[in-house]
Order: C-alpha cells, then sequence, then structure tokens
C-alpha cells in the first residue's frame, strides 16, 4: 500500500449543538495539552500504511487548538509516515470569540478551511442556537482569506423548521458570495431512535429536537435541495457527491478518500481506521476514558470488525452511489467478481422501475429523484443472510465536509 489518509478527532467545542451527533465534549479546553499528547501517543503504535496523502482535523472544533499543537501533530505524522499531503483540512466555527491563529495555522501546514457557517441568516441561526452571527461567519471567512487561504469549504443546513424556500435561496446566495472553493449542504436531522438518545450532547438535547421535529416539513426540505442543486450549478459549482458542490479541481481529497473506501488511519476519541480492504476498527468515544488508555500505554480501540464479502459488496455500492458520476460497474467487477446489475438484480430492477437509479453504460448511479431518497434506494441492497446487517461505514463518510 503506498499512501493512506490521516482523520485527527478533536472533541472539545466551546458550546456543543443540540443537533450534533458527533464525539463532542462542551469545555473542557484546559485538557487540550493533554489530550494532544495522547494523539502523539497513539500515533506511535499505529501502522505504517504507507505515505500520508491528506490530513483532517474534525471535531468538535478543531480549530480551538493553538497552531503550534496542529504544527507537532502534522510533523509527528509525517515522520511517522512520511509523504507530502497535498490537502490538509481544519474545521473552524466561524465565532469570533474562538477565532484561531489563521497564519500560524497556514505556516503548520494547513491548506484548506472548513467553515461550520451553517446558515448566513440570523434568524435560523438562533433557531439552530449557534454561537455565532451571519456577520461574524462573514468576517472569519475574510479573515481566512486575508491569511491566505485559497482553499475554503463553508458548511450550510438545510431543512430547518421556519425556513421557506426563500429563506434557503437568500442564503445561498450569500454564501455562494462569499466565493468559497467548496460547500457542503446537510438536511437538519432531528429524528432519533430510543438507544441514541444516550448519546445527546447536553441535557435538554432532546427536548429541543423534539420540539423542532414537529415543525419539520419533509417534501419542503426536498424542494429546498433541488433549489440548491440548481443554484449552485448556474453558479459554477459542480455536484460531486450527495451533501457535497465544489468548483471544478477543488473537490475534497480527503473525503473523496472514504467515498473510493480507501485506506485510513483515525486517531482520537471516537475515530475510526480502515485498512482498504477489509479490517475496521474504532476507538472508545469517551474522552476521559481515551486519555486512561493512551497514557496507561495501551490502543485506545474499543472494537473492531473483518468485513465479509457482502458487507463490502454492500459498502461499495453504498459509498459509490454517493458520488454523482455512480458506481463503475467494471470496477465493482473487478473487486468482487460479478456485475453489481446481475449480483444484484431485483435491487436493480426495483430502483429502475421506481425511478431512484439508472444504468447508463459502465454506470450505476442515483436519478436525480433518487439523490431526495438515497436510504429508500439503498435499503433493497442492504444483506440479509446470516448476521450482516447495515453499517454506516464511517460517520465521517456520510457527513464529509
Amino acid at each position: 500500500m503506498t499512501s493512506h489518509h490521516l482523520y485527527v478527532h478533536v472533541p472539545f467545542c466551546r458550546l456543543v449543538c443540540a443537533y450534533c451527533d458527533f464525539v463532542t465534549v462542551g469545555g473542557r479546553r484546559a485538557e487540550l495539552p493533554r489530550y494532544v499528547d495522547a494523539l502523539l501517543a497513539e500515533m506511535a503504535t499505529r501502522p505504517a500504511w504507507g505515505e500520508l496523502a491528506t490530513v483532517y482535523f474534525g471535531g468538535g472544533t478543531p480549530s480551538l487548538l493553538p497552531a503550534s499543537a496542529v504544527n507537532r501533530i502534522l510533523r509527528t505524522a509525517l515522520d511517522r509516515w512520511g509523504g507530502s499531503p497535498a490537502e490538509v483540512t481544519v474545521e473552524a466555527n466561524p465565532s469570533e470569540r474562538e477565532a484561531p491563529d489563521w497564519r500560524g495555522l497556514r505556516t503548520a501546514g494547513v491548506n484548506r478551511i472548513s467553515l461550520g457557517v451553517q446558515s448566513l441568516r440570523d434568524a435560523e441561526l438562533e433557531t439552530l442556537a449557534r454561537g455565532h452571527t451571519a456577520a461574524e461567519a462573514r468576517r472569519t471567512y475574510a479573515a481566512a482569506r486575508a491569511a491566505g487561504f485559497e482553499n475554503i469549504s463553508i458548511d450550510l443546513i438545510y431543512g430547518i423548521p421556519g425556513q421557506s424556500i426563500e429563506d434557503l435561496r437568500n442564503g445561498l446566495g450569500a454564501a455562494i458570495a462569499l466565493a468559497p472553493e467548496h460547500l457542503s449542504l446537510y438536511a437538519l436531522q432531528l429524528a432519533l431512535a430510543p438507544d441514541e438518545w444516550a448519546a445527546l450532547p447536553r441535557p435538554g438535547a432532546l427536548r429541543w429536537r423534539h420540539r423542532l421535529a414537529a415543525h419539520q416539513n419533509d417534501d419542503l426540505a426536498a424542494d429546498q435541495y433541488r433549489l440548491a442543486e440548481e443554484l449552485l450549478e448556474s453558479a459554477g459549482y459542480r455536484h460531486y457527491e450527495l451533501s457535497s458542490w465544489a468548483r471544478p479541481g477543488w473537490e475534497s481529497r480527503h473525503n473523496t478518500a472514504y467515498w473510493e473506501r480507501r485506506a485510513y488511519t483515525g486517531i482520537g476519541a471516537g475515530a475510526h481506521s480502515f485498512d482498504g480492504s477489509s479490517t475496521r476498527s474504532w476507538n472508545t468515544r469517551d474522552l476521559d476514558r481515551y486519555l486512561a488508555r493512551v497514557e496507561a500505554g495501551e490502543r485506545p480501540t474499543s472494537g473492531s470488525e473483518v468485513l465479509s464479502d457482502p458487507t463490502r459488496a454492500f459498502e461499495a455500492i453504498a459509498l459509490g452511489l454517493r458520488r454523482i458520476v455512480g458506481l463503475s460497474r467494471s470496477g465493482f467487477a473487478a473487486e468482487f467478481g460479478d456485475d453489481p446489475v446481475y449480483r444484484f438484480s431485483e435491487a436493480v430492477a426495483s430502483g429502475v422501475g421506481c425511478g431512484l437509479l439508472e444504468v447508463d453504460g459502465d454506470c450505476l448511479r442515483l436519478t436525480p429523484g433518487g439523490r431526495l431518497l438515497a436510504n429508500e434506494a439503498l435499503i433493497a441492497f442492504v444483506p440479509e443472510a446470516g448476521e450482516e446487517r447495515y453499517y454506516e461505514p464511517v460517520r465521517e463518510a456520510a457527513t464529509a465536509r
């Protein structure tokens, strides 16, 4: 294996958003130095899978790390694996109360910023209980540009209760006017299964979700998604993954590695790793347990699995169909021995018959309508035999910035 990708999870946040399902902790910023030391120690235990192609600092709010800490992590990673990463991303909040040292990050080797703007309308930011204003987001974007960042991605949320079609048009227009290289749009997810309630980030989050969920409109959210496709295409952004748009040549290399099922190492609380073939592992989500285990000289892994052929095939379908170009039939056949159109003949026939899938030469892909109902299209591909189960391959892959 000649290259792989590194994901660094930083769970610390000034405020934890009630809608966030990632591994996060509010406050506790005094523990950042201890956490950085743990990240460096964990890296030393990881296998040498090949040179680094990309690095992604996700969270949480990784921009809370001092630039000097980001530099230490990157230098240690390069000493461990080597390489010259073409893309080094840090996620950041657009709050001026937690503004990072932008120039310091550039000097450390960061060349891409993902800003969690979520909305450029103050009423929507209040609904989401975000800790910044639209004006702050614009100033933060300008500060990153002034520091020399030429590759900036913006996260936006649609399907916000009370958000009309015109509201989205205006908010998205304001984002386009900033001229970022990349945009990610996510539907606000409020519904949770009972076994997910305990993982909510703070007391009151469940009540907040229930209150807002009563005002969500799925049909309106679908119309908003269609509008986003139209507006972004007309502004020169290429839709390359279900939630991702980029100016040509500015697609996220790190996130593309997830969708192409390449090898990646995840370090930090809750981070996942994949060997690019059949073995996946994940770290404990509990910050205190993570720190204690690493400091005791132990691996913080809380679980692992060897993927069966049916699970690997399903994940190839699930991640391949996230890409707008779709899944290569010949590429799938080279890996699994047969054409997915024949291997999953009933699922494909059902999806085509319902207008969710289309077969176009070597490509199997979602139709424009299928992109609105991707889960419904995928459910027919889920393995049924034995202990096979649906597995969200990596949270970062489904919600990549």
